[in-house]
């Protein structure tokens, strides 16, 4: 390892329900089908503004 680095990766709430509508990503614990957790996903994302700012740290690793 060369080097590490936590970034910050800033969205927002309508940009991370996106991320997390792909099936490669929304893989939460448990048996689900894709229609079920689009669905809660659906529900969460109902209780938020969709132009609300987050912010997310990463770690970047150089190998």
């Amino acid at each position: 390892m060369l080097d590490t680095e936590i970034v910050a990766q800033h969205s927002t709430m309508a940009e991370k329900k996106a991320w997390l509508s792909s099936p490669v990503f929304a893989r939460p614990d448990g048996e689900f089908t894709h229609a079920q957790r689009k669905d809660n996903l659906d529900k969460a994302y109902s209780l938020t503004t969709p132009d609300t700012p987050t912010v997310a740290s990463w770690l970047a690793v150089v190998a």
